[in-house]
Parts: structure tokens; C-alpha cells; sequence
């Protein structure tokens, strides 16, 4: 045998075992550890593995909820499909999944749109908002307005995850020219994320492994967003709680066990019992900041057991969550992450929970909100993107109020196309113009170019397609987090109007040939 079969031998057997190793090993295990990660944490890997693990088959009436973060937090879909269920025979009930990550655009879409076939979804409900169309990338020029493509284009190649690890391979066959004479060294990128999964995957990977450590042997004291039992005050998404609060902790044998932060040195805690009487059990002043076990032992074998919590000393949101809150916000203790729950769950990461962070806002009256939230969203010298980008949508917003009429660009390109994909299988597309803050929407809701988009959405597909706005469906700021997210509370009101409509689509006929 020559020496040049040999090297071809070893470099056919070495990348052999590399592709195995890569492409199954490395996979399998990677969506194979327990996902113990909660809301709206590593989106990336949340969004792969739910994608993955999606499966309706064929005598099932799957429903995929498609759209990006507005749409996550806009429509809950065990409260949508179970309005559904309510009204419809038995064998015409739905299961509802969400098809969703951050930031998914209309591009996105298109690119997800044979994988969307795949799922075999009887109806998809794609929930849009105009920010979803990258306004931010509107620019102002001597000829007037413009859509920057180039800039949109140059920001998918180097910082979008969407394009870079999503489907770098659909992406690099569209335009692996345009990458090239962009930058040689993006286009190796995109070439070594498209053979290896490591290299693509890498940046989370270890997420879902961190997080199963931490809850074993950190007893969940790093976390994003609380899982444990909500108190009957309510909870702070990041753990804290009100200075006095009940629960009812889960509790098997006669010993628990949890763990608590305390911020303010000298801070005293009490806990008392409260069935069958109200009786103190716990009583210790705290002398250093930092977390602390609780250890509470029983004279009797318990299942449930209901808990008053009180701390002498507050604590400010401006102190601890300066970030996250506009006005003050008060707490008392933060709690572990899976506080009074017997044991940690799985597949939490597109479950939304009731938070004090949102129903905070609802109560205020106008001059309060308008102020929390110039705070929150708009204020000066913050580099943070997410502000940076509700600013620049915020002007872009302006400037189409004052177009004479609609112009469209390279996005509105990608929905039709994309819905005309899902069309021509025989998968009706419900596409609802999602709710917008009166506050923000106010800016240029009545401009020829708005009305132009609307008109654009409505007439998108002849067959297999409903369009439906949604975009004044609170007249209530308050009912808003931000431009276009939705509170928890308001999100339940959206998700059984969103039903209703479906529920007349499905009456009048359109989901019909597909027997749902």
C-alpha cells in the first residue's frame, strides 16, 4: 500500500470518528441531560431542543404558536388550547406548542420554514409585531427614507445567532458569495459551524449541565427566574419576596430543609407555623450578608406545611435590581430558586409564571407608569442593547409617520414568502398583528404607512391564511411592560381573545379540508 493511500486512509478514518463523535455522540448528549433551566433562560438551546423534541403526528391537531419573544410573552398556550378545547368536539381538539425564541424575524421564518412542514402542525398561528420587521434598521438619507439591507445583513453574518447557529447551512447557501466578498474569515466561520456541531453549539452547551450542578449541589442559589412555590403576596421573578409573605412548602417526612439570602446585615427573620395554630418556630438575627440554610425539624410526619415569613429589614430594588426596575421596589428575603418544592422540574424553560415584576404595573395610575417607564426603558447613558434597541425603534417609528405612503423591504419579502411555503402544504396560517403599547403605538398608528402595513398583512395569501389585528386590544398602558410585551395577567386576556378568534376561523370553515 503507497504512502498516499495510507494518509488518505487516516484522514478518511480521523474524520470518520470526528463526524461520529460530532454529530452523534456529542448531539445526543448534549439534548440528552435533564433541561432544568426556567423561563426564558439560554434561548439558543432551549429553542434547539424544543424544536427537536416538537412532534405531532398525524391524527393529532397540532397547533404550532410561532413568533418571537412578543409572542412568548403575549399567548400561553395551555390557557389558549384549553379555551379551544372547551368549544370544539373531542376529536377535533388541539395540543398547542410554541415554535419561538428571541428576536425570530420574518427571515427567520423563511429559513424555518420546511423544518415548520416537518412538525406536520394542522394550523400555525404566527403572532407578528411591526418591531419584528427590524425597524431599528430604518435610516434617514438625502433621498429620504431607507431600509439599511446592507447593515442588516453585515449584523446577520458576524452577531446574529439566528444565522450563525440556527441554520448557518441555509444561510451560507443563499449567500455564501455575499459573505465572501463581505470578509473571507466570516465565511470560514460559517463553513466550521456548518460541519461541526461543537463549534456551532459551544457557547451554550454546558448551559443545561450548569444548571442540573447548581440545583444538586448549589441548592439553587444561581438562577435567572424563580421555579419554587409563589407565595400568597406574590414573588419577584429573581427570587425575592415581600418582607412579610405565607406559603405552602411541600414537605415529605418531619424534616425541611431550604436555603435563604439575607442582604442587609443584622436583618432578623421570624417563621411561624401557622396551622394548626399560629405558633413562632424560627427566630435568629442574621450577621453577615450572604445565603443561609433554614433547618426546621418536626414532631410529626408532614406533607404540606403553611408558613408566615417576616424580616425586620428592607431591602431596595435600587440597591439590588438597579437594572431592572424604573421606581423603588421593596423586599424582605430572596429565596432558593426552587423554594418549598420537594424537587427540581423539567422542561421549564417556555413556562411563564405570575411575577410582582409585571402585576406591579397594572396597579399604577398614569403619571407613575409613564414615569417607572421612561426609567425603565428610555433612560440616559444606557449602553444595554435591549434599551439601545427600543430606543432606535422609537425614532424609526417617527420617521414612518411621516412617509406618504407604505414602502416595504427585504422582510416583508421573507413573511410571503414564507407564508405562501406553509399555503401551497395545506397549513392554514392565522397571522395576528400582536397588541401594542397605546404609548408607543400612538407615534405613527395613524400614517399612510401604517395603514399600508396592515393592508400588506391582510392580503398576503389568498388561501390557507387569516390575518387578524390585534394591535389595540388594550387600551391601557399599564397592561405593558415595555412597547409590545405583554404582563403576565394581561398575557392570560390575550391568549383566550386569541382562542376566540381562532375558534371562529375553525367555525367559519378554514380549517375544515384538514378535517381539525
Amino acid at each position: 500500500m503507497s504512502r498516499k493511500i495510507k494518509i488518505l486512509l487516516v484522514f478518511v478514518y480521523c474524520s470518520l470518528f470526528f463526524l461520529f463523535i460530532d454529530r452523534f455522540l456529542f448531539q445526543n448528549l448534549l439534548f440528552s441531560v435533564p433541561n432544568e433551566m426556567e423561563w426564558d433562560t439560554s434561548p439558543w438551546y432551549n429553542f434547539l431542543r424544543k424544536r427537536k423534541e416538537i412532534r405531532f403526528s398525524e391524527k393529532e391537531n397540532g397547533v404550532l404558536l410561532l413568533g418571537s419573544s412578543i409572542a412568548l410573552y403575549s399567548v400561553l398556550p395551555d390557557i389558549f388550547s384549553n379555551k379551544v378545547n372547551r368549544t370544539v368536539p373531542d376529536e377535533d381538539k388541539i395540543r398547542t406548542e410554541f415554535y419561538s425564541h428571541p428576536s425570530l424575524t420574518p427571515s427567520d421564518f423563511y429559513y424555518y420554514k420546511e423544518d415548520i412542514v416537518s412538525k406536520k402542525p394542522k394550523a400555525v398561528v404566527y403572532l407578528i409585531n411591526p418591531a419584528d420587521f427590524q425597524l431599528e434598521h430604518l435610516k434617514e438619507t438625502q433621498e429620504g427614507l431607507e431600509y439599511d439591507e446592507k447593515g442588516f445583513f453585515e449584523e446577520s453574518v458576524r452577531i446574529r445567532h439566528q444565522n450563525r447557529l440556527l441554520y448557518p447551512d441555509l444561510f451560507l447557501k443563499d449567500h455564501w458569495e455575499e459573505i465572501y466578498n463581505l470578509d473571507k474569515s466570516q465565511l470560514e466561520s460559517f463553513a466550521s459551524k456548518l460541519i461541526s456541531y461543537g463549534v456551532r453549539y459551544r457557547s451554550f452547551f454546558y448551559d443545561p449541565v450548569m444548571a442540573w450542578y447548581m440545583h444538586r449541589f448549589r441548592w439553587g442559589r444561581s438562577y435567572h427566574y424563580y421555579t419554587g412555590v409563589i407565595p400568597k403576596e406574590g414573588i419577584y421573578l429573581r427570587g425575592w419576596a415581600k418582607p412579610e409573605f405565607e406559603i405552602d412548602c411541600e414537605i415529605s417526612g418531619n424534616k425541611w430543609r431550604d436555603s435563604i439570602f439575607i442582604q442587609n446585615p443584622g436583618t432578623n427573620l421570624k417563621i411561624f407555623r401557622i396551622l394548626p395554630k399560629q405558633e413562632l418556630i424560627f427566630d435568629r438575627t442574621y450577621a453577615k450578608k450572604g445565603w443561609y440554610y433554614l433547618d426546621l425539624n418536626f414532631s410529626e410526619k408532614l406533607e404540606n406545611l403553611k408558613l408566615k415569613f417576616q424580616s425586620d429589614k428592607q431591602v431596595s430594588s435600587l440597591e439590588v435590581d438597579s437594572r431592572i426596575f424604573g421606581t423603588e421596589e421593596t423586599y424582605g428575603i430572596r429565596l432558593s430558586q426552587n423554594f418549598c418544592r420537594s424537587e427540581f422540574r423539567e422542561n421549564l424553560s417556555y413556562t411563564r409564571i405570575p411575577g410582582l415584576d409585571d402585576s406591579r404595573l397594572e396597579s399604577m395610575p398614569d403619571d407613575q407608569y409613564d414615569k417607572d417607564y421612561d426609567l425603565r426603558i428610555y433612560r440616559e447613558n444606557d449602553e444595554e442593547n435591549v434599551l439601545n434597541r427600543f430606543k432606535k425603534i422609537k425614532n424609526a417609528k417617527g420617521s414612518l409617520s411621516k412617509q406618504k405612503s407604505f414602502r416595504s423591504w427585504s422582510q416583508m419579502k421573507y413573511l410571503n414568502e414564507g407564508i405562501h411555503y406553509l399555503s401551497e402544504r395545506n397549513i392554514p396560517v392565522l397571522l395576528i398583528n400582536s397588541p401594542e403599547n397605546p404609548k408607543e403605538k400612538s407615534v405613527y398608528s395613524n400614517s399612510r404607512w401604517y395603514l399600508g402595513y396592515l393592508g400588506f398583512l391582510e392580503k398576503i395569501s389568498p388561501t390557507k391564511y387569516g390575518f387578524l389585528d390585534a394591535s389595540d386590544l388594550f387600551d391601557r398602558k399599564q397592561y405593558f411592560m415595555d412597547p409590545h410585551h405583554l404582563t403576565y395577567s394581561s398575557s392570560v386576556m390575550a391568549s383566550e381573545k386569541f382562542a376566540d378568534w381562532f375558534i371562529d376561523y375553525y367555525r367559519s370553515g378554514f380549517f375544515h379540508k384538514l378535517q381539525l
